[in-house]
């Protein structure tokens, strides 16, 4: 990612939706015809311990129901709480997530959890490690393929974003 302010807030927002996923990932629970947040109180003191600036997401969502609007609500509040100002730039979310930069992340990341799914639920897998595989898959040469024939084509195919910074 870009060290430019742009990539740092594409970077930082990312991050929190991919931890949103891993939180629906591993501690879905449904309950009747409803989908729950459920991280046990040993979970809750991991994740605090070792991804602390995320952990107001976990507060959020916990023993709540969740759903494609309750999630999306969750994840921006939490950063214009806790992001936007601090991290990045007052602001500045609403510019990432209309970017063409974010949005292909985002794709990125989809593809990555759906080819691996069966991978990553054979087991429990820490946050850290679900970043550690995704950015080791993105390096990959296929990947790395794939992404330079993808951002030619919306090159091509668009207006002019803040740029699929690299």
């Amino acid at each position: 990612m870009a060290a430019t302010e742009f990539g740092k807030a594409v970077e930082a927002i990312s991050e929190v939706l991919m931890f949103e996923n891993w939180l629906r990932f591993y501690f879905i629970a449904e309950e009747g015809e409803k989908l729950f947040i459920r991280v046990p109180e040993q979970g809750q003191m991991r994740i605090r311990e070792n991804h602390p600036a995320l952990f107001a997401l976990v507060e959020d969502m916990n023993d709540k129901e969740i759903t494609p609007e309750t999630s999306r609500m969750a994840v921006c509040n939490f950063v214009s709480s806790e992001i936007e100002g601090s991290v990045v730039k007052a602001g500045m979310g609403g510019r990432v997530f209309d970017s063409q930069t974010f949005q292909f992340e985002m794709h990125l990341f989809g593809t990555w959890v759906q080819s691996h799914e069966e991978q990553l639920d054979k087991g429990f897998l820490d946050f850290n490690t679900w970043k550690n595989l995704y950015a080791e898959w993105k390096k990959s040469d296929k990947v790395r393929e794939h992404i330079e024939q993808l951002r030619d084509a919306m090159t091509r195919s668009s207006q002019p974003d803040s740029g699929l910074e690299q």
